[in-house]
């Protein structure tokens, strides 16, 4: 749904394909890629050293074209909530493409995650800071200060993959795709949101609302802090414990769906 002042753009754009509009309604929304840009060097603590912003900004230019483009004016959705997505994920992208996360860092994160489906798996239940560090053979403020640093680089954006609502459900339409896509392959979709409701249903209530906070209220890790009253550091550590319990559930379905 576009706003009322570029309604007439939209629509002659849309009927008409008029290049000058398309021009028009990129340029008027350009401000969304600075938006973004802000928001994922805050929120991912990432390094201007480290980063490109001018790559960014590029990548994330390209990402509101394909927004422009794809927009569909008969839905009930405002542009700014149908092109964030889109532009975070360009912009994520080429982060992933960057690989600036150390290799030694993303071999101990990897190995975290992989002992928290393992041994989640043999309890039942979530498991707790104790029994991942046991597991680990890792002293408990070493774990800790791995959780943290996992928490900044993580770039798996859940609002990329699936849309959580404030409630702590899954939008089972961010992940049925085209509609030429085979039966087969919409049925495991939805089955795999099903999986993906209860798994993030049976996080620790922390952990679930720091992800609502988070990737729905769009706070900074800051504003989770003060709302929880607790540390910056602690809301990052619940961030990366609930996405790599997350990750390890996604995995496990995706290997129990290829063999059937």
């Amino acid at each position: 749904m576009p706003t009322n002042d570029l309604e007439p753009v939209w629509q002659k754009f849309k009927k008409d394909k008029d290049a000058e509009a398309r021009d028009l309604l990129i340029r008027k929304h350009l401000h969304l890629v600075k938006y973004v840009i802000s928001r994922i060097i805050s929120r991912y603590q990432v390094e201007h050293e480290a980063v490109s912003v001018d790559d960014l900004y590029s990548c994330g230019v390209l990402g509101l074209m394909e927004a422009v483009d794809g927009f569909d004016l008969g839905r009930d959705v405002k542009f700014v909530t149908y092109a964030i997505p889109r532009i975070r994920g360009a912009m994520i992208d080429e982060l992933r493409a960057m690989d600036w996360i150390p290799r030694s860092l993303r071999h101990r994160i990897n190995r975290m995650q992989a002992a928290y489906a393992q041994l989640e798996r043999e309890l039942g239940r979530p498991a707790t800071d104790s029994e991942l560090s046991e597991r680990l053979e890792m002293p408990p403020g070493q774990f800790q200060d791995l959780l943290e640093q996992a928490s900044r680089v993580h770039l798996l954006s859940l609002d990329e993959q699936v849309q959580i609502s404030e409630d702590g459900q899954v939008s089972r339409e961010s992940l049925l795709g085209n509609s030429g896509e085979e039966v087969r392959s919409k049925i495991q979709r939805e089955e795999v949101v099903a999986l993906l409701e209860a798994a993030i249903q049976d996080l620790p209530d922390k952990e679930r609302l720091v992800l609502v906070m988070y990737y729905v209220e769009e706070m900074t890790l800051k504003e989770i802090g003060k709302v929880l009253e607790v540390t910056e550091s602690r809301v990052c550590q619940l961030h990366s414990k609930a996405v790599m319990r997350l990750r390890g559930r996604l995995r496990s379905m995706q290997y129990d769906l290829a063999l059937e």
